[in-house]
């Protein structure tokens, strides 16, 4: 750390040194001094390719790879130099390193090096031409499909997936004949094929080997995705829909068993397509795992109604989150017969089966379900609580009666948690009178929920109940009246809203700044225009951005200003309105965004500048990359440049 005040060819022999520190905070350290430095001058920049060799020293050699990406594009033309050594392992250090930097300067370089002696150095090249993602590699990664070793070819059919462009489907078909391949292939195709592809993408899902009938799955349903409506039906779920009942569909529906979350998912949709029922206990048992829940569901909806005697069999059976998931399936399908089941459900040990045994019955409204329901509202787990005011919401309509009863005994409550809760049902049952009378209530929590449900009635007082509550004691009232003002709509508002501005609270502010930009009308700017001088933080951010929906282009002059702003998410936010109008202000506040110190602002800018200027941006983006020294904004603008080339 005391070397950083040091000349750098005065200290560089210790800083290589301490990149090989057994300690990874001193080589950290040693790292950072290094690309303080820059530019390195020649001499420093060969020093520092040269540890490269240190064979004997891991840390060392990797602090001296990290730094030479971190340097990018200012070390490219030395580090192309050594592409001839002699020695194979330091030829694809360099190699790794220049597909890391991602600079196309290199290029020819690499594709030469598709025919280095060492097998080591031939992959490294294909690999990192994929990593650069130019074009111009696609004839001579196609040409080592040709012939060559079979572990180039599963990393060129890698690289050209990175890469990205069309590749003839002749090229890639032969490959399918060569058993190591044939995952790579359907990967392969699953990025890169066309229409053409889903006959041999069809024909994969009949192969003898397991981990290819799968790579083929997942690169049909990635296929499909790109697909209007009738062309899946024509192409891919027809033919589908004929498998079901086969033995190809059981071996698929056994991979179902797998652990690899894209794999599980591909295979969910398209059991689902299929219909096969013999995935709904399966699909079930995935169900389990929360991330894979939705598509599992998914299928077992597609496959429908055949499914449901066997789930309602397994159901005694099931653990609780596959019993939570048939209770969904039964509120979805409001299946008739299900209702001793679902009232049994509700006293379920598994908190999500009685969350989700309350939505059911009150989507599906059968007799006696309000007051069996609303006994979860003293359930001990929140989320069963939650469900049971989903349900009495969904039966409000259904059972008026029924649940405005239970809201009359709940209001009666010294509970407040109750009476917050009878707020919720109100505005579902649309009874104004009574909400009007909770925002004045005793608790804070409970006018807050009577002032939300009061946005959803239609009810003369509502507004002057709402417009009172914006002097209400407490902060979260206030601004819980302001958004439901702000639903509300209508010219009648508009002064309540602007009123609001004046509020104390910030978050009150921001709701009703909100508020007037979902309302559109420009006489708020005056308002809007004189809290500016005093905002700071999500007030000010509101604030620009209301100002922008009501004065459009005219009145972005603030905004521009606040690209200097000394809160850097505020230089964020104005980064953000400005590019939704144009880019008109790039030329002028360009440079400076781009040598903005913190690096969240420099970031916002590089994505506008190729949001908003596509291909004109790239010498930018490319200038702006040499002289980039935090890696995360060093990656999204080589991101940006792959994108844009």
């Amino acid at each position: 750390m005391s070397l950083r005040r040091r000349p750098f060819p005065e200290v560089m022999e210790l800083l290589f040194r301490a990149m090989g520190d057994e300690s990874w905070r001193v080589r950290k350290e040693a790292v950072s001094v290094v690309l303080q430095a820059q530019p390195l001058q020649a001499e420093a920049l060969e020093a520092l390719i040269a540890l490269l060799r240190s064979a004997d020293n891991a840390g060392l050699r990797n602090s001296a790879v990290e730094s030479l990406e971190r340097i990018g594009v200012p070390a490219v033309e030395q580090l192309c130099a050594h592409l001839g050594d002699p020695d194979h392992d330091f030829r694809k250090f360099i190699i790794d390193i220049l597909g890391n930097i991602r600079c196309a300067t290199c290029l020819p370089l690499l594709v030469q090096a598709l025919d280095d002696e060492d097998m080591n150095v031939r992959v490294a090249a294909a690999e990192n031409l994929g990593k650069i993602g130019d074009t111009r590699a696609l004839p001579h990664l196609l040409k080592v499909l040709d012939g060559g070793e079979v572990w180039l070819k599963f990393t060129v059919l890698d690289a050209l997936s990175s890469i990205g462009a069309a590749v003839p489907l002749e090229k890639l078909e032969p490959l399918l004949q060569e058993g190591l391949l044939r995952r790579a292939t359907y990967d392969c195709l699953g990025v890169l094929g066309d229409r053409n592809s889903f006959p041999l993408l069809l024909e994969g899902l009949h192969d003898k080997a397991k981990n290819a009938r799968e790579a083929a799955t997942i690169a049909l349903m990635r296929l499909r995705a790109r697909l209007a409506p009738q062309e899946q039906e024509v192409l891919v779920d027809r033919q589908l829909r004929g498998m079901a009942g086969s033995a190809t569909a059981k071996k698929l529906i056994d991979s179902l068993h797998g652990e690899e979350p894209v794999m599980i998912s591909a295979l969910a949709q398209l059991c689902g397509i299929m219909g096969d029922e013999r995935a709904a206990l399966p699909l079930v048992r995935v169900a389990r795992a929360e991330r894979l829940r939705a598509p599992c569901l998914d299928a077992l909806r597609r496959i429908g109604e055949p499914v449901m005697p066997l789930l309602l069999e397994h159901f005694p059976f099931a653990i609780a989150a596959e019993r939570a998931a048939i209770v969904h399936l039964i509120a979805e399908t409001g299946r008739p017969g299900s209702e001793e089941l679902l009232f049994a459900a509700l006293e379920d040990d598994g908190a999500e089966v009685r969350r989700c045994a309350a939505v059911a019955l009150g989507r599906m409204a059968p007799e006696g379900a309000a007051a069996k329901v609303a006994r979860l509202l003293d359930d001990e787990e929140p989320q069963v609580r939650e469900g049971g005011l989903d349900g009495l919401q969904h039966l409000a309509a259904r059972d008026a009666a029924g649940v405005g009863a239970i809201c009359s005994e709940l209001l009666r409550s010294r509970d407040a948690r109750k009476r917050r809760d009878a707020a919720i049902i109100l505005g579902a049952l649309g009874d104004g009178e009574r909400l009007a009378r909770l925002v004045k209530d005793e608790d804070a929590s409970v006018r807050r929920a009577a002032v939300a449900s009061l946005a959803r009635v239609d009810l003369p007082q509502a507004l002057g109940a709402l417009t009172l509550s914006l002097s209400d004691e407490e902060p979260e009232v206030r601004a819980a009246a302001a958004q439901a003002l702000a639903e509300k709509g209508g010219e009648e508002v508009l002064a309540p809203l602007c009123l609001a501005l004046g509020d104390t609270d910030p978050w009150v502010q921001t709701a009703a700044l909100k508020g007037l930009a979902a309302l559109g009308d420009p006489e708020a700017l005056p308002g809007v225009t004189a809290l500016l001088d005093q905002a700071q933080g999500p007030v000010l951010i509101a604030a620009l951005s209301t100002l922008a929906a009501l004065g459009g282009a005219q009145a972005l002059g603030p905004v521009r200003q606040a690209l200097y702003h000394g809160d850097e998410e505020v230089v964020e936010a104005a980064i953000g309105i400005l590019a939704a109008h144009g880019a008109d202000w790039i030329d002028e506040h360009g440079q400076a965004l781009l040598e903005h110190p913190h690096w969240m602002v420099r970031r916002s800018f590089v994505r506008a500048l190729a949001q908003l200027q596509g291909a004109e941006s790239l010498s930018v983006l490319d200038q702006a990359l040499a002289r980039e020294s935090d890696p995360l904004v060093k990656g999204e603008i080589v991101e940006l440049l792959d994108r844009l080339r």
